[in-house]
C-alpha cells in the first residue's frame, strides 16, 4: 500500500517536497533496516559457503546491484537484489551468441560443480546452481521461504519478519572484467552492474545530486501512466538519457525540471533506448502502437504540467495544484484550506 499524506502544503512547492518525502521516496529507518537485513543476508551465505553448503564465495566481487543499491527504487520497498560470486578456479567459458549466451565449462574433478553439469556432461547449468542455492538457504530458520524467481534468473528468499525478498543471482567473474549470471533457460549471459552504479553516481554528483530525486519522482509517475509497458531499468535509462542530453543546467524548480522530462519522453520513447553497458544493445523493444500510445500519455501529462506552471504564475495556486494532481495521481497532496 502507498502511504497517503494527508499534509496540506500552502505552496507547490510545498507539495513537491511533501509528495517527494511521503509517497514517493523510501522511508529513511525501513531504508537502514533494509541494509541490515542484506548483510544478515550476506553473512548467513558466507557461513554457508563455509560450511559447504554452497560453493567457495568470493566475497570482494558480490555485489549489490538493482535500483535499491543505485538508490533509484521507489515506494513500496518489495526486492532487494544481490550478486554472490563463486570461485569459478580453472573454469573457461565459451560464447555461444555474441554478447548473449554463454557456456561454462569446468576440468573434471571440481569439487563442486560436477554434479551441476547440463545432459553433455560438461557445460554447466546456471538453473541447477540456482537451485543449489535454493535448497541451502531453505534451511535458515530466519527465512520463510527460497524458490526459483519466475524468470529463471535468481533465488528469490522470502524473509519472515520484512515485507522485502532478495533475489540472489549466482555469478562468475571473468578475468575480461564482466560477470556471467543465469539466462533463465540454464545458460548464462554477461552483464556489468557496475557500469549502471558508476553513469547514476556520476549524473548525480555533476547535477547537484538532483538527478537521483528526479529519477525516483518520475518513476512514480511511470507506474502511474506507463506501468509495466516499460519497464523500470529502462525508464531509468531515459531519464539519465535526458539529464545527459540537455545542454542547460538542471532547472531550479521540480515543475520545470518534470515538465522537461515529460517533454523528452514524449519523442524519445520513440526512439532507440541503449544500454550503456554496451551489452543488450537497444532495450526499447516495444511496437510502434504501445510507443504511439506512451508517447500520448507523456504528451497529455507534460500539457497539464505546462498549465499548472502557468496557473502558478498567476497566483492560482489551487488551479496549480489539481493540474499536479492529474499528472501524479491523488496521493499528490491536496492545497491547504
Amino acid at each position: 500500500m502507498i502511504k497517503a499524506c494527508y499534509c496540506m502544503p500552502y505552496s507547490v512547492n510545498a507539495c513537491f517536497e511533501e509528495f517527494r518525502k511521503e509517497v514517493v521516496d523510501l522511508d529513511p529507518e525501513q531504508t537502514k533496516t533494509a541494509r541490515a537485513s542484506r548483510d544478515f543476508v550476506l553473512s548467513n551465505i558466507a557461513r554457508l559457503s563455509n560450511e559447504g553448503e554452497l560453493p567457495n564465495v568470493l566475497g570482494n566481487f558480490c555485489l549489490n546491484f538493482g535500483s535499491f543499491a543505485r538508490n533509484t527504487k521507489i515506494r513500496p520497498l518489495d526486492d532487494i537484489d544481490i550478486m554472490i560470486c563463486y570461485d569459478g578456479l580453472d573454469g573457461v567459458y565459451d560464447t555461444i551468441q555474441k554478447d548473449k549466451l554463454y557456456h561454462i565449462r569446468f576440468a573434471d574433478g571440481h569439487p563442486y560443480f560436477n554434479d551441476f553439469k547440463n545432459d553433455d556432461g560438461t557445460t554447466l547449468n546456471s538453473r541447477k546452481v540456482i537451485n543449489q542455492m535454493i535448497d541451502a538457504l531453505s534451511g535458515v530458520e530466519s527465512y520463510s521461504k527460497a524458490e526459483m524467481h519466475r524468470r529463471g534468473e535468481a533465488a528469490t528468499l522470502q524473509l519472515s519478519s520484512y515485507p522485502w525478498n532478495f533475489d540472489i543471482v549466482p555469478c562468475f567473474y571473468t578475468r575480461q572484467g564482466f560477470y556471467l549470471i543465469p539466462d533463465g533457460q540454464g545458460h548464462w549471459k554477461n552483464t556489468d552492474p557496475r557500469v549502471d552504479r558508476m553513469r547514476v553516481n556520476t549524473v548525480n554528483q555533476t547535477h547537484s545530486q538532483i538527478p537521483l530525486l528526479l529519477i525516483r519522482l518520475m518513476k512514480y509517475w511511470k507506474e502511474l501512466k506507463w506501468g509495466d509497458a516499460v519497464y523500470s531499468y529502462m525508464f531509468e535509462q531515459m531519464v539519465l538519457d535526458h539529464i545527459e542530453s540537455s545542454q542547460m543546467p538542471m532547472a531550479l524548480s521540480w515543475q520545470v525540471r518534470v515538465l522537461n522530462v515529460l517533454g523528452y519522453l514524449r519523442s524519445a520513447i520513440n526512439n532507440p533506448v541503449m544500454d550503456p553497458k554496451g551489452i543488450q544493445g537497444d532495450l526499447n523493444e516495444l511496437d510502434l502502437e504501445t510507443r504511439n500510445k506512451l508517447s500520448l500519455s507523456a504528451f497529455t501529462s507534460s500539457l497539464s504540467a505546462a498549465q499548472a506552471i502557468e496557473f502558478e504564475r498567476s497566483g492560482e495556486t489551487q488551479k496549480a495544484v489539481n493540474q499536479w494532481k492529474l499528472v501524479f495521481g491523488d496521493q499528490f497532496p491536496d492545497y491547504g484550506a
